[in-house]
């Protein structure tokens, strides 16, 4: 496992400016193990400040092309450039001061709310008060303060809490693009769809967002829509034009509102 670790990690490589000028390409991106293709011929521009969701059926590669986009593996076909540089070229730290990743699984330390945002680093107040507050922690801030121990894991927490806790982590750390990948599958839908809108609602940021929850309040803030089948774009565009296609996207929102 230590030797698989050193092999993702590019200590050397270019380091690049922590901003996301123009936009994020990938040009006939290829991956897979093996024979076995994961992603095939993908092709998308991801435009600064734009908001997009990658949705399809389980094993259509959606979380396999956010972790290209953090770098997990280099052994892709194609091209993913940010600002015209080519991600393989990209010293680790450097791309991970321009992406930041939000998971389904959130860690918290037993300590401190103001701990669990900043990671023990040391940064402004100002700094992690702007960053809570973008997070939508205002409520529990206000009612517990940021002294308050979230407990092992977090379990003095909701599901939801725990949430924006990770998302006032990125935004603290300043990152311009935010890959969320299913961050919301285990929450409630009320909390889901709070969550979503706190993310969407985020200004000069960058976000994807692999989700499986197709609800069309959510769906109609993105900016376009990548719809996966099988390791390729079967389509793509925004809500209302994928519902007017009567395709895939159309079947899968059918599917998960019946």
């Amino acid at each position: 496992m230590s030797e698989v670790a050193e092999e993702n990690v590019r200590n050397d490589g270019l380091k690049i400016e922590a901003d996301l000028k123009n936009e994020i390409s990938l040009k006939d991106v290829t991956f897979g193990y093996g024979e076995d293709a994961i992603l095939d011929g993908i092709n998308l521009d991801l435009k600064k400040g734009g908001r997009y969701a990658i949705v399809g059926m389980s094993g259509s590669g959606k979380s396999t092309l956010l972790n290209l986009l953090m770098g997990a593996n280099s052994t892709y076909s194609g091209s993913i450039t940010i600002d015209g540089t080519e991600l393989r070229d990209i010293n680790a730290d450097s791309l991970y001061d321009v992406m930041s990743l939000i998971g389904q699984d959130v860690f918290c330390f037993n300590d401190t709310i103001k701990n669990n945002i900043t990671m023990f680093g040391d940064f402004p107040e100002n700094e992690v008060k702007t960053a809570a507050e973008r997070a939508g922690l205002d409520k529990l801030i206000s009612e517990k303060g940021y002294d308050y121990i979230c407990g092992e894991n977090g379990n003095g927490l909701s599901g939801g809490e725990r949430q924006r806790i990770s998302i006032a982590r990125c935004l603290l750390k300043g990152t311009p693009v935010l890959l969320v990948d299913e961050a919301t599958a285990a929450l409630d839908a009320e909390t889901a769809k709070s969550v979503n809108e706190s993310i969407l609602n985020l200004d000069d940021v960058t976000s994807v967002t692999v989700t499986h929850r197709l609800e069309e309040s959510i769906l109609k803030l993105y900016d376009e829509i990548f719809v996966l089948r099988e390791g390729k774009i079967e389509e793509q565009g925004n809500f209302a034009s994928l519902m007017k296609e009567n395709g895939l996207f159309y079947s899968l929102y059918t599917l998960s509102n019946t």
